[in-house]
Parts: structure tokens; C-alpha cells; sequence
């Protein structure tokens, strides 16, 4: 099985309350942060959408973005909620200039900090 979720799969794990992830990268105008999403299905069936962002204080020998300092601990994180998940993956296309949406499952998308970190020829 390959990193990314397929579409079937997605309804699958959010309907068993598991929490899937959507690394962004730097869309950021501030380029040290990095920013990611976190969809999880709510109690009353709404696909929830939140916008994550933390310092980038990694290197390749340390990836866990949970572990960085959020851009701002006080302030509530942009949520958007969806009736579905199609609408939340158009939502997601839309906001934030996507052609494709890359789900993974939660505490993978230190992986996909690697491999910017890599394209970007940081150590």
C-alpha cells in the first residue's frame, strides 16, 4: 500500500474516527512555515477541515512537525466544516489552489516534510 489514501479508503477511516492529514508545505507568504490539515468526522456527520501551521524548525534528522511551535498558540485555527467528503475536497481544491488532494493517514505527513525538505536540497 502506497503512502496516500485512496479515495474509497478516506470515508472508510473517518467513519472509524480516525483523524487523516493534508501536508500544504509553505503556501505561507512567510516561507518558515509550514502548514498542513487535519480532517476528522464530527459527531454530527461533517466532514471538519482545520488548518494547522507551525514554525518550520526541522532539518531531515528531525521531522516531527508536531513537536514545532505553533505560528501562533493562541489563535483559533482556521476549521471549516463540509457535509461530505467530496465537498470537503473541492473546498480544499478551492482554498488552496490544489489540483489533487493528498490524504495520509495522521503522523505521515512527516514524510511528506521530508521530501520538500529534500526537493528543496535542505539537510
Amino acid at each position: 500500500m502506497g503512502r496516500y489514501i485512496d479515495r474509497p479508503t478516506i470515508d472508510t477511516y473517518l467513519n472509524l474516527g480516525k483523524t487523516l492529514e493534508v501536508f500544504l508545505g509553505r503556501i505561507n507568504s512567510d516561507k518558515t512555515i509550514l502548514s498542513y490539515l487535519e480532517l476528522i468526522k464530527n459527531a454530527d456527520d461533517k466532514i471538519q477541515v482545520t488548518l494547522i501551521e507551525h514554525y518550520d524548525e526541522g532539518n531531515l534528522n528531525f521531522l516531527d512537525i508536531y513537536d514545532f511551535s505553533y505560528v501562533d498558540s493562541d489563535a483559533e485555527f482556521l476549521t471549516m466544516k463540509f457535509d461530505n467528503v467530496e465537498k470537503a475536497i473541492e473546498g480544499i481544491k478551492t482554498r488552496f489552489q490544489l489540483v489533487e488532494v493528498k490524504f495520509v493517514n495522521q503522523g505521515l505527513i512527516q514524510n511528506e516534510y521530508s521530501d520538500l525538505l529534500k526537493l528543496e536540497g535542505r539537510s
